[in-house]
């Protein structure tokens, strides 16, 4: 593998209503698959039943908290890193300090999740905000980063300057917009003199024509002509997608920029085919 590139495998928190000896065992699966894999780090969101985007695609599910997943994933691989996130408009100030204070000991690992909608309001911080109140818990705080919003360089410049050391993209399935924004923000750094943060560029494989009609729903942006490739024949899908990450995992280690690759599984049953995908970009790039 490329010295420069850090490979990140993002983990779903199984549900809160499986057997406690099934949880067990996906994260004994998910440790197996960390010590076989060469990552930079295991990232294992918060996920949270989103409102405001209509209908869902597949019923929410509550999760296992990801603070206690990860502990029980540590149990398998003790000293994989462990990248935390953390939704931190939803908690008042005061009660993400009760939260940090909590898991400092155990994570120095945070992503700083904001909001679904801007148009909502929320009891706490936005994660520029709350940047300031993670520092003395956290050694490492990253961001999301999405490259087709508007100034979003600028936005990671700022985030950058209040102390966040990495980001991690939306699912991509093209790179169009994701060069301009990693070009102009490396440019923004040069000008303020400070080291950029590594930007995190994340893909997914896919089984079945619902798990792309999921990404969309996520808000993946994924243009006529790519849905139509990739869902042509269902018994395609999974290839063709595995292809499409492939492909843009050796351009993104070719692309000289100082950026990694988050793979994710998204839904439950693709963590193999998310796992696989990482051995097949460490075997082209490498």
């Amino acid at each position: 593998m490329d010295a420069g590139l850090d490979l990140v495998l993002t983990v779903i928190p199984p549900p809160a209503d499986w057997p406690a000896t099934k949880i067990e065992r996906k994260a004994f699966e998910v440790a197996s698959i960390a010590r076989v894999l060469p990552l930079k780090a295991l990232n294992l969101p918060e996920v949270i039943n989103e409102q405001t985007r209509g209908k869902r695609v597949v019923p929410f599910r509550e999760k296992v908290d990801n603070a206690e997943f990860g502990l029980l994933i540590r149990q398998y691989a003790p000293g994989l890193t462990l990248i935390l996130n953390k939704v931190v408009p939803l908690l008042s100030p005061a009660d993400l300090h009760a939260w940090l204070e909590r898991h400092q000991f155990s994570y120095d690992h945070l992503v700083l999740v904001g909001g679904e909608s801007s148009k909502m309001q929320y009891p706490g911080p936005s994660p520029l905000e709350a940047a300031s109140l993670a520092k003395p818990f956290m050694r490492h705080l990253y961001g999301i980063t999405i490259f087709h919003r508007q100034n979003e360089a600028e936005r990671l410049l700022r985030k950058t300057l209040a102390g966040m050391q990495g980001f991690f993209s939306q699912i991509v399935y093209h790179l169009d917009h994701a060069w301009p924004v990693v070009e102009r923000y490396l440019q923004l750094c040069t000008r303020e003199g400070i080291h950029p943060a590594r930007i995190y560029i994340s893909l997914a494989p896919v089984s079945r024509p619902r798990d792309v009609a999921f990404l969309e729903w996520l808000g993946v942006l994924l243009d006529p002509e790519t849905r139509a490739w990739l869902t042509e024949d269902p018994r395609d899908v999974e290839k063709r997608s595995l292809d499409r990450v492939e492909q843009l995992a050796e351009a993104i280690a070719q692309s000289g920029f100082p950026v990694g690759i988050n793979v994710e599984h998204v839904m439950y049953n693709n963590l193999q085919v998310a796992s696989y995908a990482v051995h097949r970009i460490l075997q082209r790039i490498s």
